[in-house]
């Protein structure tokens, strides 16, 4: 399956992006914010939409935004993830 048939692949490189910045792995950054590590697995694969709950849990551990994760706007990251992400523009866009 290419990237083109996953329904959610943007949503899986904001996540991807944003767990190598920090350099977890998926059971360290899962565990981090109160997930299952299957539960990112299947969020990174692109053919699952992240629950509102693993947002929120995702906003509260790391301040990710929810317009951020959803649908890669990057007004209420904080200014640090904003100049990260500067330098990798492919991960900001959206469907």
């Amino acid at each position: 399956m290419t990237d083109g048939n996953k329904p959610f692949a943007d949503i899986a490189r904001r996540l991807k992006w944003h767990r190598s910045l920090l350099g977890l792995e998926q059971e360290e950054y899962a565990s981090r914010a109160g997930l299952k590590r299957s539960q990112l697995s299947n969020w990174e694969g692109g053919s699952s939409r992240v629950s509102i709950d693993g947002a929120l849990a995702l906003r509260r551990q790391y301040g990710l935004s929810l317009d951020f994760i959803y649908e890669g706007i990057d007004d209420a990251l904080p200014i640090s993830l904003r100049s990260a992400l500067m330098d990798s523009p492919e991960v900001k866009a959206s469907k």
